[in-house]
């Protein structure tokens, strides 16, 4: 009979990952900052093409040329690919912060999906592989020139 962990290792090895963060963030927030900035372009030319403010009671006839039309969307257009530049920038510190492992200062358990867990059940989970105890060289070797040291 399987275990709760043994069940939980064999259903997150048969799935897909989930994209990183900064992956769906970006995609996300690029997409609504691209609607508003489309809107805008759209109400511009809108207005220039079928006298929009003028339909809505807003504003009196447009008299603007199609070069000034052109020349507002212009600049629309480059704040739009300035502020999206600052969007990724934003986004990618962002998902460079969430990255780091928090790991308890104390008793060295480590923060995953808001639980915390030994190491070794972290990579029980993740791996699948049972984890054991032993000793690396260099710590051997200080183990070693600690207890070898005379007394005083």
């Amino acid at each position: 009979m399987d275990t709760p962990t043994e069940t939980e290792q064999h259903h997150s090895s048969t799935h897909v990952p989930p994209p990183s963060k900064q992956e769906v963030y970006w995609q996300r927030a690029l997409f609504w900052h691209g609607m508003g900035f489309i809107t805008i372009v759209v109400v511009l030319w809108a207005d220039k093409l079928f006298q929009l403010g003028q339909h809505l009671g807003v504003s009196e006839e447009n008299t603007e040329t199609y070069l000034e039309v052109s020349a507002k969307s212009g600049v629309v257009i480059l704040l739009w690919m300035f502020s999206a530049y600052k969007i990724y920038l934003i986004v990618s510190r962002l998902s460079y912060l969430e990255s780091f492992l928090h790991v308890c200062a104390w008793c060295r358990k480590i923060e995953v999906k808001q639980k915390w867990l030994t190491i070794e059940q972290h990579f029980a989970q993740q791996t699948g592989v049972k984890a054991s105890h032993g000793i690396c060289p260099e710590c051997a070797n200080n183990l070693e020139s600690e207890y070898s040291k005379p007394s005083k």
